[in-house]
């Protein structure tokens, strides 16, 4: 999966849960937006996702490693 598009104030405006895709090692995992917090830093995720091992991940991610998924992004209208 390429091409997605972190928006940092994405996790404080999305309903609990999202679907979401987030990146892991430079890898994005599509997964779910499961809780939120903010901190001194900024927002964090916690976030539900498949490991490539197939392993269900619960992990908290900063705001700059959550997306949304392209299904899921607001559609451009032309003019």
């Amino acid at each position: 999966m390429t091409g997605f598009e972190p928006d940092t104030e994405l996790v404080s405006r999305l309903p609990l849960p999202s679907h979401v895709v987030v990146q892991v090692d430079g890898v994005w995992y599509r997964g779910w937006l499961i809780g939120r917090e903010h901190e001194d830093e900024g927002w964090t995720g916690t976030v539900q996702y498949e490991g490539d091992d197939g392993v269900e991940r619960t992990e908290r991610l900063p705001a700059d490693r959550i997306a949304l998924p392209e299904s899921d992004r607001p559609k451009e209208q032309a003019s």
